[in-house]
């Protein structure tokens, strides 16, 4: 397979991380990832047929989800989670030591959300960190880096994707620590 499809698979399964269970009309991926319609139908018909996503018809609209029966969706959805926290990387190379921190420190699972996570952070911007578990004191990075981290903790027990501030998170999010953790709390 070759680099370029797998970036279009990727980039294409990403509309289905803001919830694992929504159903996505083809047109609206099209149309919300600036992509051709035709390129994104072949991408979809390509996933269906290696089973990593189903769709239902209403009328002559297909609505495609995740085949969360397949245990290789999973591990397709591992890679789109790993692939939205290299390009976190990529975009902010002048701020990844303190990415790297924030992993050590964490305890758990660590979710970017909020500016950093949707690229539109400004000067002003504040580090929104969702943590399930415990992380270490922050002070210091934030002297460091000049950025306010806003850390927002919980536990798993505590944690239900079906409130609203889950899904804000489930909605725009980065895995910054436990990708395998986090998805399998969601799955």
């Amino acid at each position: 397979m070759s680099n370029m499809l797998l970036n279009k698979e990727l980039k294409v399964l990403a509309e289905f991380t803001s919830n694992y269970n929504s159903e996505l009309y083809g047109r609206a991926i099209a149309s919300k990832l600036k992509m051709n319609q035709k390129t994104v139908s072949n991408v979809l018909t390509k996933l269906e047929k290696r089973h990593i996503i189903k769709f239902k018809q209403e009328g002559r609209n297909k609505y495609y989800f995740l085949n969360k029966l397949n245990p290789s969706t999973k591990e397709m959805i591992k890679l789109v989670e790993v692939n939205k926290r290299i390009t976190l990387f990529e975009k902010y190379k002048q701020i990844n030591p303190l990415f790297s921190e924030l992993e050590k420190r964490t305890n758990g699972i660590s979710v970017i959300f909020g500016s950093y996570a949707n690229f539109t952070k400004t000067e002003k911007s504040d580090l929104d960190l969702f943590v399930i578990g415990s992380i270490s004191e922050l002070s210091d990075l934030e002297t460091l880096y000049n950025i306010k981290i806003n850390v927002v903790k919980s536990t798993t027990n505590k944690f239900k994707p079906d409130d609203l501030f889950s899904k804000e998170i489930l909605n725009n999010h980065i895995i910054l620590k436990g990708v395998d953790e986090f998805i399998r709390l969601i799955w």
